[in-house]
This record gives C-alpha cells, structure tokens and sequence, in this order.
C-alpha cells in the first residue's frame, strides 16, 4: 500500500513585516504632508510678494480747458515696487452725462489692444455698478479718490497716494507693460485723457 503527501507551504508571519507596513505607511503620510505644504506655498506665492504690479508712468490732459482743468497728474516712486500716483482736476460747471471709453493695451513694438475696448456710462454705472472691469478699478480708487458717489460731478476730483495692490486685483495677467487708457466725455464730446502706464510681473 503506498501513501501520498502532499506538501502545502505556509506562510510564517514575522516581526519585520510589521516595521515594512508602519514604514510604507510614515512615508505616505510625508508625501502628503509635503504636497500640502507645496499647495500652501504656491497660494503663498500667488497672493503675496510674488507679484509685481507698479505703476510706471501718468499722462493726464485736457481737450476743454474752459470745463477741465488739470492741475497735477503725476508718479512718486516710494521704493523699488510701489509708486504712488496724485492727480488734482478741477471740474469748472457741474456734469450729469458722463462717458468714459476704457483700453486696456499691452506693450509689443508699442502699445497694442489687449482684451478690452468699450465705452460705458460712468453716470449709470456709479448707480448700479453694473461693469464688473470698471468694478475692478473702482475698487482700486475708490478708497483714495473722490469720485465714489453718483453724479453730478462738479469742482476739485482728487486722486491721491493711489498705488496698486495686488490683493485687489482678481485677474492674474500675463507678465508685461500695460496701458489703461480712459478718455472721459461730457455730453457725447471728449473733455480729456487719463493714460496710466502700469508693469505686471508674475515674479517667480
């Protein structure tokens, strides 16, 4: 009579194996710890000092000096990334029909069209706030101008100690020198200018 054995191989636990899955496990958990951290930082650097946004240059001029006078318009470098920008206009009769053409260019073998052009009534939207671009630049001005009210608009309008911030500014552009050029007219005729010249650098 013959027997058969057969043979099954059993696997042995051992102690190493615990110190394998608790290392896997602390090495997991750093690597997530550290893209955390990455994703922290990169916030960091979006919304702080990473980016330089400096005023450059101002160009204030009047087409109706019998309406508008300008009397100062001009930059004062505070340090090496913030210029402050002071602007004193004097609106000799009071004004109820405002409209105000808004470029924004970009420098390129000079300054070129960049994303916007059009003309919106300045009366309607101080009412209603209803341009979510000129939102942006109001938020800017408002706080060191005296233009935040309704019209009419009539006497001294002061912008003074105005410098751009980056944590009022919601649109990431692209690294370049840009131009915001505002022609203001009353009643359908153009009244002046105010050309602002401003450089933007995502500084990694």
């Amino acid at each position: 009579m013959y027997f058969r054995y057969t043979y099954t191989h059993m696997y042995i636990y051992q102690p190493t194996d615990n110190i394998a899955l608790v290392c896997v496990g602390i090495i997991m958990r750093l690597r997530l710890t550290l893209s955390i951290v990455l994703l922290i930082w990169l916030a960091y650097i979006l919304h702080t000092g990473a980016i330089v946004f400096k005023l450059t240059n101002a160009v204030c001029e009047s087409y109706n000096k019998s309406w508008v006078v300008v009397h100062n318009c001009r930059l004062h470098a505070i340090n090496r990334n913030k210029t402050i920008m002071n602007m004193n206009l004097t609106f000799l009769y009071p004004v109820s029909n405002i409209q105000v053409r808004l470029q924004l260019k970009k420098r390129a073998n000079g300054y070129k069209p960049f994303l916007y052009d059009y003309t919106f009534d300045a009366c309607e939207f101080m009412r209603k706030h209803n341009h979510p671009v000129v939102n942006v630049i109001l938020n800017l001005i408002k706080d060191v101008s005296t233009v935040n009210h309704t019209c009419p608009y009539e006497g001294t309008q002061l912008l003074k100690n105005f410098y751009l911030r980056t944590e009022k500014m919601p649109v990431i552009l692209p690294t370049g020198d840009y131009l915001l050029s505002l022609t203001w007219m009353f009643y359908r005729r153009k009244q002046f200018i105010t050309d602002v010249y401003f450089n933007y650098v995502e500084d990694w």
